[in-house]
């Protein structure tokens, strides 16, 4: 109930007791002129004085009761204000995933996390393939709080997500209880119209969020950057679009070495990236420069490298399209979750940078106001040296394509046909089979609150 209603049903209930006051009154003073005829004045101003005290106290009713009103708790999910303070939003989303995965190459996926979506790297190669395997889960079912403080010099917004998906301390056995993972945790200081700086964890600014596909599958296309990191981030708008710059959190995945990823870098990644549209088409352009390094107990390498992506939607009617390109010798674990290392430890110590591209493309077509399809290319490859190891992955392809159904805005239920195929290099020749596959059918259940 709006304040606005509160106060108009206390005032009414006022009015309605003030009326029927006056309305005795007006009875008994009737009755009175009945019996004994026209009353005196003297008689008269006393009764005058007896409403007037009456309407007083009424009126004092009136008032302690829109005051009681005002303290009721607004019923309105999720929300909760307070007069000069922060708005507070508390949603998320509960989603079931049961996922049906068959491999060419194995049994299951070659780690845990390949069995909740579809992780490239975990594609088994070269084994023998098994029965198709059912899996079932809850894991990206997330909540999120968010603040919002109006402050002298514009204002701030905070945001604060968990979910369950990649995490540990938990299995099937008897409760298939997960920890809670940190998704995102960051403050947003809108400082004008035209200027924010933003500082925590959130998607990575190299990354166009709105581009994704509208998928079932918790990432999506093998060919997609898909990162989200620590960073502190600028954004000015300039016209009709806005430039971003961001210092991200760093680290260094390589080839030949002993850890994965190395933390030893000295400076973050450098990010700007600029937003814009034109009519039905939004567009984004990331560039992105960045530090490779790592250090044992005798050695240390550095080598900068950088990347570029292109992704944007066309409005097409009702359907759309969406589509992202990237390219550069220092991708790495910024596309296909880390599906190829960005260098490589070469045999005098130094870091061999690594050229890799991906992209896909996707198509939105709803039929009707509650029916939708999606149809999603992808691919991604590396241009890798011959020193690499025989099952270092050469490329990576993918088509998903679903239908989803939404009853209601909020509840959306669908699902998806996933083909996805991982190549290695086998440099040697040695290797009988250098490609696997993967077919998932997925079915998913999903409310938004």
């Amino acid at each position: 109930m709006t304040t606005t209603k509160r106060k108009f049903l206390a005032r009414l209930s006022a009015g309605l007791a003030i009326t029927s006051a006056c309305l005795g009154f007006s009875s008994a003073l009737s009755a009175q002129q009945a019996a004994s005829g026209e009353p005196s004045p003297e008689e008269l101003q006393a009764r005058i004085q007896e409403l007037q005290v009456q309407l007083g106290q009424l009126a004092e009713q009136a008032k302690r009761a829109e005051q009681r009103m005002d303290l009721l708790a607004d019923p309105e999910p999720g929300r909760s204000a307070s007069a000069g303070g922060s708005n507070l939003q508390i949603g998320g989303y509960v989603k079931l995933d049961t996922i049906f995965s068959d491999y060419s190459d194995g049994r299951a996926a070659t780690a845990g996390i390949g069995e909740d979506f579809l992780v490239p790297s975990t594609i088994p190669v070269g084994g023998e393939s098994g029965d198709a395997k059912y899996h079932a889960h809850a894991k990206s079912t997330r909540l999120f709080v968010k603040t919002s403080t109006p402050l002298g010099a514009g204002q701030v917004n905070t945001h604060l997500e968990l979910d369950a998906m990649a995490s540990g301390q938990g299995d099937e056995r008897i409760s298939n209880s997960y920890a809670q993972r940190l998704r995102h945790a960051y403050i947003d200081w809108q400082m004008d119209d035209s200027r924010s700086l933003l500082a925590g964890q959130t998607w990575s600014t190299f990354f166009n969020v709105g581009a994704l596909p509208d998928g079932l599958d918790f990432v999506g296309p093998v060919g997609t950057i898909f990162e989200r990191q620590p960073q502190l981030r600028y954004t000015q708008k300039f016209g009709s679009g806005s430039l971003q710059l961001a210092a991200e959190n760093p680290a260094t995945t390589l080839y030949n070495g002993t850890e994965n990823p190395y933390d030893d870098n000295s400076s973050p990644d450098l990010i700007l990236r600029y937003n814009n549209s034109a009519g039905a088409f939004s567009y984004s352009l990331a560039s992105m420069s960045r530090e490779l390094a790592y250090e044992t107990d005798d050695l240390r390498a550095s080598k900068r490298g950088y990347a570029i992506s292109l992704s944007g939607k066309l409005q097409l009617g009702a359907d759309d399209i969406r589509f992202m390109y990237s390219h550069g010798n220092a991708l790495g674990r910024y596309m296909g979750l880390n599906g190829y290392r960005a260098g490589i430890i070469e045999a005098d110590g130094g870091i061999g940078l690594i050229d890799q591209s991906g992209g896909f493309i996707a198509w939105r077509h709803p039929w009707n106001e509650h029916w939708r399809s999606n149809a999603v290319f992808s691919m991604s490859s590396a241009d890798n040296p011959d020193t690499v190891t025989d099952t270092t992955a050469a490329g990576y392809r993918s088509a998903h394509l679903n239908l989803l159904y939404s009853p209601t805005p909020k509840l959306t239920l669908g699902g998806e046909y996933i083909m996805a195929t991982k190549q290695v290099e086998n440099v040697s020749g040695s290797l009988a089979d250098d490609e696997g596959d993967l077919q998932r059918l997925q079915f998913s259940v999903k409310y938004a609150f």
